[in-house]
């Protein structure tokens, strides 16, 4: 007897019903999510706290916390969260035409969304959840009910923006932000990133300087320091475990380096 497969994913005709909807914390490994077919449904992911990156035709693009991520129906899904980055990660797969009510959004990428205002935001979400998982009467009303006001407050109080496509130029520079990101503990590769954006190494350099305010090493320095700050604030690690995570090899150098970016060392972030 074949083994039946279960999945959240239905499709058919309604104004609004939630499939599926939840959180998780995740650290501890790195989490990857690849669907080539997409799902059937609307995907929504809220990085409530952390990061997320994703990939869409060969561009890997970061999602930085307090931003959706909106996938339409039948688009491919990859995504995937670092460990070091601790996400709260919030999920809803839901169909309908309320979908509308997101106004022209791009129907074959997915879609980064910004919002404004986070804390209205925030508790219709937690709602909606402890609606579908806790409420046994009226229970899918509720969730659905919850989901709608979601897709309000989205409406209302949005900024969205576009997945990047050409990786020349300007726009080539998405793809290295996000990598950099992405790979911000491993050793910087500005012959890559050039070759990226189908410049010489010296006018890679120069562009990103223009675009970013800082030359490519310093915006990788930064974004170590900024994630040793996130870490040594709301994780028990030591400044030697912290170093390491963010890709250094010397603990003393990186408390140099540390200092000489936020005129604190490390150990003041841990009180």
């Amino acid at each position: 007897m074949p083994t039946l497969k279960y999945s959240t994913e239905k499709d058919f005709s309604c104004y609004i019903n939630v499939n599926s909807c939840g959180q998780q914390w995740l650290s501890g490994s790195d989490y990857d999510t690849n669907r080539r077919k997409g799902r059937v449904d609307f995907s929504l992911y809220y990085i409530e706290k952390g990061s997320c990156y994703f990939e869409f035709d060969g561009v890997h693009t970061f999602v930085p916390e307090g931003s959706l991520l909106l996938y339409p129906p039948r688009v491919p899904q990859h995504y995937y969260f670092k460990k070091e980055q601790d996400t709260k990660l919030k999920w809803s797969h839901f169909i309908g035409s309320s979908a509308s009510l997101l106004g022209d959004i791009p129907q074959n990428t997915p879609t980064i969304i910004s919002l404004k205002n986070l804390k209205h935001f925030n508790s219709a979400f937690d709602k909606m959840i402890e609606a579908f998982y806790n409420v046994p009467v009226f229970g899918n009303d509720l969730t659905n009910g919850y989901m709608l006001v979601l897709l309000a407050l989205i409406k209302q109080n949005t900024e969205y923006q576009k997945t990047p496509k050409s990786t020349s130029g300007d726009d080539g520079l998405n793809e290295v932000l996000s990598l950099m990101y992405a790979y911000f503990d491993h050793p910087i590769d500005i012959a890559k990133y050039a070759n990226i954006c189908h410049l010489s190494e010296d006018r890679f350099i120069r562009l990103f300087k223009s675009k970013t305010g800082m030359p490519p090493y310093r915006y990788q320095l930064k974004i170590r320091i900024d994630r040793a700050i996130e870490m040594l604030e709301n994780r028990s690690v030591s400044v030697a475990e912290c170093a390491e995570i963010v890709g250094f090899d010397d603990p003393a150098y990186f408390s140099r380096i540390f200092k000489k970016f936020t005129g604190h060392p490390p150990s003041y972030y841990k009180k």
